[in-house]
């Protein structure tokens, strides 16, 4: 907006107003006491740009969009720590450590004999899959081994700002208020572990509401956070009496959303010098990617169906370096898009090429 009111701008516009017979040339008095004058109004009207693009948070820039967020009730998702099972031939003190592969974890609950809950100490997705053998940092007396079994809730990185904007948009569009699909889903989506919700109203024949989320990482939620879910949406024990974040009446039911496996197989032509087994690797690289974006889609798809399409297929797979044509593509041995309701998710599966 103040693009233009830049030092060399203003000081024309000032020489401008003096007399003709004043001297207003570089070095000249007129020139000297406007200068510094000049420079701090151009500071000023940087000031002025910068509170004009942060008013509306449609192009805030990071700092100011998670402070008008979270006034919203929108809290921005920082990375957080994996948690996972660590099982041991033994009781262990809680607060010991231990290493296992690159990583420390923490035990921090009992979760049953010789079972713990373990914090790993390196925030972020890169330890979501690592399992092994737990290596204690202090002396344990007569030690007897134990070992990370499963990941039970996945550390997630910093939340995409712009799916964070997205968030915060649709604020306006859907008033989150007493227990309808807004308020379900902006409550759920606070809780650490969980990276999208679907509440679908109860039908005829049925109590409940059924929730199905999607953890942190775009994947299948462990039992474990579903189970955490649960209890703080709609206690078993107490459901529909309005202990959770469920109002009075409303009996939900959490669960899971569904893994999909996509098996793939397609006819390729190939540039010279290229080969479907150097290709491998690339495809399912893009394949993989092209997964991972229908699972961030899941939760804004709503209850519509999501497809898996083989134009998209063949689209991403002749971006390829050194693929020429693509053909014969099948899904799961079907030549067709491959459509998964509102409870499902895709996964790559086996790729097969042939030329």
């Amino acid at each position: 907006m103040f693009d233009d009111r830049l030092f060399d701008v203003i000081m024309e516009e000032m020489m401008t107003t003096f007399g003709a017979d004043v001297r207003t040339d570089e070095g000249s008095l007129a020139y000297n006491a406007c200068a510094k004058i000049a420079e701090k109004l151009e500071e000023v009207y940087g000031d002025m740009d910068e509170i004009n693009d942060n008013i509306l948070p449609d192009r805030q820039d990071d700092a100011h969009l998670i402070e008008y967020g979270e006034e919203r009730g929108i809290p921005y998702s920082y990375a957080t720590y994996p948690v996972a099972k660590g099982v041991f031939s033994q009781d262990i003190e809680i607060g010991e450590r231990f290493t296992c592969n690159d990583y420390t974890y923490e035990a921090v609950e009992k979760i049953s004999d010789y079972v713990y809950r373990m914090v790993c100490d390196t925030e972020g997705t890169a330890a979501n899959a690592n399992t092994g053998d737990l290596i204690p940092i202090d002396y344990i007396d007569d030690y007897q081994g134990g070992s990370i079994t499963e990941t039970l809730v996945a550390g997630t990185d910093d939340e995409d700002i712009e799916a964070y904007r997205t968030k915060v948009l649709n604020t306006f569009k859907y008033l989150a208020f007493g227990g309808n699909r807004a308020s379900y889903r902006t409550q759920i989506d606070k809780i650490e572990g969980v990276g999208g919700c679907k509440a679908k109203r109860r039908t005829t024949n049925s109590p409940w509401i059924d929730i199905v989320i999607m953890s942190s990482d775009y994947g299948v939620p462990s039992s474990t956070l579903v189970n955490d879910v649960q209890s703080i949406v709609d206690p078993t024990q107490n459901t529909g009496e309005g202990y959770g974040l469920a109002p009075i009446g409303h009996n939900a039911s959490v669960s899971a959303v569904v893994a999909q496996t996509v098996n793939i197989s397609i006819s390729v032509s190939l540039d010279s010098g290229h080969s479907p087994e150097t290709l491998q690797a690339a495809v399912e690289q893009s394949m993989n990617a092209y997964m991972l974006e229908l699972r961030q889609a899941w939760e804004e798809n709503e209850f519509n169906n999501t497809l898996v399409r083989i134009s998209q297929i063949e689209s991403k797979i002749l971006a390829i370096d050194g693929v020429l044509d693509v053909s014969n593509t099948e899904i799961n041995s079907v030549a067709d898009n491959l459509v998964l309701d509102y409870t499902k998710i895709p996964f790559l599966g086996e790729v097969t090429i042939s030329v």
